[in-house]
Parts: C-alpha cells; structure tokens; sequence
C-alpha cells in the first residue's frame, strides 16, 4: 500500500467511535524499516460550520487494528 493511499482514509478510535482525522504525516524506523507512528489529525468534521483546525495525535502503528477500504481502526488490541 502507498502511503498516498494511508491519507485518503479516516482513522476512527474503536472504543468511543471517534474521528481523530485523516492521516498526515508518518514515522518509518529507519532500523527495521517499518512503519511507527501515524501523525493524525488535520479539519475536524462538522455539519453546518467551518471545518476546525485539530491538534495532531502521534499513533503508533501498533494500535492499528485494522486498515479497510475507506478507515483505519485504532485503538488497544485484545489479548487473548
């Protein structure tokens, strides 16, 4: 996957539902050559007013449950 694909996508937190933004930005560790952190945020969504500017939220990768077609899940992963 691109990472031009990453930021077309809406990153929803699992647990409360929430839009945290769209990606924009990413951290690679240089090492191992993988993906670490997700930088999120970017025009919070709202029905009748101008967009609002968010902070970023830093995600690392690991808490990414599940990348879909049009979202990615985060949030803490069940141990089973």
């Amino acid at each position: 996957m691109r990472f031009s694909e990453l930021q077309k996508k809406e990153v929803i937190e699992v647990k409360k539902g929430s839009f945290l933004g769209f990606v924009q930005d990413a951290t690679i560790d240089m090492k191992n050559g993988k993906l670490d952190v997700l930088q999120v945020g970017g025009a919070e969504r709202t029905l009748f007013m101008e967009p609002k500017v968010k902070e970023f939220k830093q995600i690392k990768y690991d808490d990414v449950v599940t990348i879909g077609k049009d979202i990615i899940l985060v949030g803490k992963k069940p141990v089973i």
